[in-house]
């Protein structure tokens, strides 16, 4: 069967449906850029990620009445974890805005908006190959296993860590894998196991843990934290909880059995964490990448498939501001108001932006060290960050 070209052709396709690309999407909608998102899931992937937006994204977000009516509020925390460290900003307000919500429900909100005003959004749509020219690219995908081609001015790879869009320009992307491996888990835990007092959790069987932050033992780390304070429509006997410990032969996997989730825990703690239930069980292998450039003609990349990182969530937060900038750029030269320098300014402005936030979320990783490297780092970090206006340094730049 030959491919049947799509006879209402986009000004920009943009490859993946997760929060850079619906915002990105949506900004281009706003600027009577006719946009096309392709997504190769056909509906929503439901698996918790993300928690949250931190920093001028979220400022971003509410500039766009995204937050509007959702009874989501944006806060000002007087503290913030960087790495084994709290941030202590202020007594009243932090210079920091943080946003708590669940990844899905942001893609939801985007989603909305972008197909409001006026995007159009193409689930089960795999992109397989593209090819550019001087005046467009056309993109290849398959649709319930039927082949089909789309015609666009430009290409906007944000299809994630392992993009194909990067791939297939042959761009780079350097940096450094975890010998590390990390089990995610939503658990509950009945109210009799689990007693929340103040700063901390005490669980039976188990004992104090700090929430929100990693608990170093023998063999590991644990961070467990209440959904409902993450998410106030969130069970109340619902937990997040994360094992962290060397990999071994262990794979990441989607699918993490229960068996496996409970030997975690048992490693880590040395005791059996009391819960009755997982949901959502997932192992990851932390990555701190960075793509070589974002741009290769009319083909640019974004969020994830340009940069991922191993600590600090930051990658919404990034990906969100890559949209906010492109957007801004492609409209433009779209309109024919700037050359295509344009975009080799949205380019170099966002590689180091996202090199310096690079180097901030691996400073964390090295901070939460077992030897004497991050031992000294904390010794001396730990002393300087005792200086507020020090503290406060470091959270301007994680608030971009």
């Amino acid at each position: 069967m030959s491919p049947q070209p799509d006879t209402s052709v986009p000004d920009v396709v943009v490859v993946g449906a997760g929060p850079t690309g619906l915002m990105l999407a949506g900004d281009l909608a706003a600027a009577g850029v006719h946009a096309v998102v392709l997504d190769r899931n056909a509906e929503p992937v439901r698996i918790p990620k993300g928690n949250g937006v931190v920093g001028r994204a979220v400022l971003e977000l509410r500039r766009r009445g995204l937050l509007r009516g959702t009874g989501l509020r944006v806060v000002r925390p007087p503290r913030f974890r960087f790495g084994p460290f709290t941030l202590r900003l202020g007594l009243l307000r932090g210079p920091l805005h943080v946003l708590p919500v669940p990844q899905h429900r942001l893609e939801g909100l985007l989603e909305e908006r972008a197909v409001r005003l006026g995007a159009t959004l193409r689930r089960g749509h795999e992109v397989t190959g593209f090819e550019q020219d001087g005046d467009g690219v056309t993109v290849r995908a398959a649709a319930d296993g039927s082949p089909a081609e789309l015609r666009a001015r430009y290409l906007v790879g944000c299809d994630g860590a392992r993009s194909l869009v990067r791939k297939r320009l042959g761009i780079g992307f350097p940096g450094v894998t975890s010998p590390d491996i990390s089990r995610l888990a939503r658990v509950t835990i009945p109210a009799g196991a689990v007693t929340r007092a103040g700063d901390h959790l005490e669980l039976r069987g188990v004992g104090r843990l700090a929430p929100f932050r990693p608990n170093r033992t023998e063999h590991g780390s644990i961070t467990i934290a209440p959904a409902d304070a993450l998410d106030r429509s969130a069970p109340h006997d619902l937990y997040i909880v994360s094992t962290h410990e060397p990999r071994g032969d262990s794979d990441p996997t989607d699918e993490l059995g229960d068996e496996e989730l409970r030997a975690s825990l048992r490693r880590v703690l040395g005791a059996e964490l009391p819960y009755t239930t997982a949901f959502a069980a997932r192992s990851v292998v932390a990555n701190s990448r960075h793509a070589q450039r974002y741009r290769e003609g009319r083909v640019l990349l974004a969020g994830d498939a340009a940069h991922i990182f191993s600590a600090g969530g930051s990658a919404i937060n990034a990906g969100l501001l890559d949209a906010v900038a492109l957007g801004r750029a492609l409209a433009t030269v779209l309109r024919g108001a700037a050359p295509q320098a344009a975009l080799d300014a949205y380019a170099s402005q966002r590689h180091a932006a996202a090199r310096r936030t690079l180097a901030l979320t691996r400073l964390q990783v090295a901070l939460e060290a077992g030897d004497e490297t991050g031992e000294a780092l904390r010794e001396v970090l730990g002393e300087l960050l005792h200086d507020r206006a020090t503290a406060r340094r470091i959270a301007t730049l994680i608030e971009g």
